[in-house]
């Protein structure tokens, strides 16, 4: 079997894209052993053998990302154009967002979803906001958190630390600057750890720190391998407006404080109650440093199952084909 990944890490500046996609090939690849993959981007409109590539696989899996809009036409994070709507057909979703907050969807964007997206089999989304949104243009469509959270259970939540670590990580969203509060947080870091890392998940996030007179810290190198590493060996929490980057402290048993930028954080907490601080609320952010509590994630466990027993492993390759046609 053939199987079509829409690839959010292609060609991207963004490392949370890699975490992301991490996550997707580690829920899909059990689900399909002995299956083959192309891949196409999202951050680029696709090229024509791109497409061609893609148009041979059973069906394609789009996974966790902030891909989803009400006008998909107009800057999105999936780069399609019209002749994506003829191009594709039988797209599964795999526990993806809606970006920012808007109304419902326009006919261009109700047409792309009624036209590329699978009308039989069951579509994950990340968060409560983007299955309201969703549903509201297809009824296939279960909440099931997002990919980077699925190995989140309560065991590995358990392993989490209540205490607070020596060291802390910091990480900035460039893009959405707040000077002020940033360099708040980070003097509130410097005050109550010993070291205060700093992970650059995108390259302008160091450009904007430096900005806004934001100095002692350690710089982390902006590769996952690093990242990783510093995870596992050093005791570090991690407080930051990075959502994927806490996430991932959170995969190495790292307690983690995401402060929320735009709609993706806020959302998901209110769904599986990720820990979350406002960056104009210092005060909660400090008592999440002095008086920690244990991470205790709700993932929506028989939503997550009902979306991965529609494909039956070990089945012919000829009998998917033929559901998902």
């Amino acid at each position: 079997m053939l199987i079509n990944m829409f690839d959010t890490g292609i060609e991207s500046d963004n490392l949370g894209d890699h975490f992301i996609m991490d996550a997707v090939w580690e829920a899909v690849r059990p689900l399909f052993p002995d299956a083959d993959y192309v891949q196409t981007p999202t951050h680029r409109r696709a090229s024509l053998a791109e497409i061609s590539a893609g148009r041979r696989a059973a069906f394609s899996i789009v996974g966790g990302t902030n891909i989803l809009k009400s006008h998909m036409l107009v800057r999105g994070n999936w780069r399609i154009t019209p002749l994506d709507y003829m191009a594709w057909r039988n797209v599964v979703l795999l526990g993806v967002g809606w970006q920012q907050y808007g109304g419902p969807a326009d006919f261009a964007t109700r047409l792309f979803f009624r036209s590329v997206l699978s009308p039989t089999l069951l579509h994950s989304v990340r968060d409560l906001h983007t299955y309201e949104h969703l549903r509201e243009v297809i009824p296939n469509v279960v909440y099931t958190a997002c990919p980077t959270m699925l190995m989140l259970d309560r065991q590995r939540c358990q392993q989490i630390p209540v205490r607070k670590a020596r060291h802390a990580v910091f990480a900035v969203t460039y893009y959405r600057p707040a000077p002020e509060h940033d360099r708040a947080v980070f003097n509130l870091l410097q005050r109550h750890y010993e070291t205060v890392y700093f992970w650059p998940q995108q390259a302008q996030d160091t450009q904007y720190l430096h900005d806004i007179g934001v100095t002692g810290f350690v710089p982390i190198p902006p590769e996952v391998k690093e990242y990783d590493r510093l995870l596992e060996e050093v005791d570090v929490d991690f407080v930051g407006a990075r959502l994927h980057g806490g996430i991932r402290a959170l995969q190495h048993r790292r307690r983690a404080l995401i402060i929320p930028v735009d709609n993706r954080a806020a959302e998901i907490s209110i769904s599986t109650n990720l820990p979350i601080a406002s960056r104009t609320d210092i005060e909660a952010v400090e008592r999440w440093i002095l008086d920690p509590v244990p991470t205790s994630l709700k993932l929506p466990v028989e939503a997550i199952a009902e979306w991965k027993s529609q494909f039956v492993v070990g089945e012919p390759a000829a009998a998917l084909v033929g559901a998902v046609r």
